[in-house]
This record gives C-alpha cells, structure tokens and sequence, in this order.
C-alpha cells in the first residue's frame, strides 16, 4: 500500500486559475481575428474605412497582448511551481542510467557519462 500524504492549504503549490483565464481569453481573441476583418472588409466596402482599419488594428493588438501576457504568466507559474519546496526533483545516480537491454557485447559499467 502506497504512504499516503496529507497536504494542507499551505502546502499547496500556487493557483493556476488565473493561468487558465488568460490563456481562454487569449484562445477567444485569437478566434475573433478573423471575424473582426471580415467585418472590417464590410465596413470599408460599405465606406467607413476608417472604422475598418481601426476595427482590425484594435482586434490584433488585444490579440497580440492577451498572447503575451499569457504565456508571461505561464513561465511564471511555472516558475513557481518548480520553486516550490513541495516539488521534488530526484537526480539519478550511475546505476539508473544502465540499460539491460543493451547487447552490444561490451562492458560499459566503467563508461563516463559525459552531457555535450
């Protein structure tokens, strides 16, 4: 049977509503591009080419600003949670990077591991 752990309000990592809202804000602006230039194709057809061009140029820029601030607050949190102290992270040791399946007729117990 498993070690159950309890983890109260304290111990929990950082909320990713906030995280969650941004980026479904972003998703809707992004869809509503396109929608806001065909409507400002209509409007410049119709005469108002001003309010046309204003039409795509304020869609694009919220678009634009929800997407970064967005994936801003999306490093941060990750951040956060990697920052965390309920956040273990486990180095391997030499053992753990033996593979059995490797029958290539060589010993490589004495291999230096070696990152490039």
């Amino acid at each position: 049977m498993a070690k159950q752990t309890i983890r109260y309000d304290s111990d929990r990592g950082p909320s990713a509503k906030p995280l969650i809202v941004l980026t479904v804000l972003a998703v809707l602006l992004l869809v509503a591009v396109p929608i806001s230039i065909l409507v400002a194709l209509f409007m410049i057809v119709f005469g108002h080419v001003t309010g046309g061009f204003a039409v795509i140029g304020v869609t694009l820029l919220a678009a634009i600003v929800s997407v970064v601030v967005a994936g801003a607050s999306g490093i941060r949190h990750l951040q956060r949670i990697v920052e965390h102290k309920s956040f273990r992270v486990v180095q391997l040791g030499r053992r753990d990077y033996h593979y059995e399946g490797d029958n290539c007729g060589h010993d490589h117990s004495n291999d230096e591991i070696r990152i490039i």
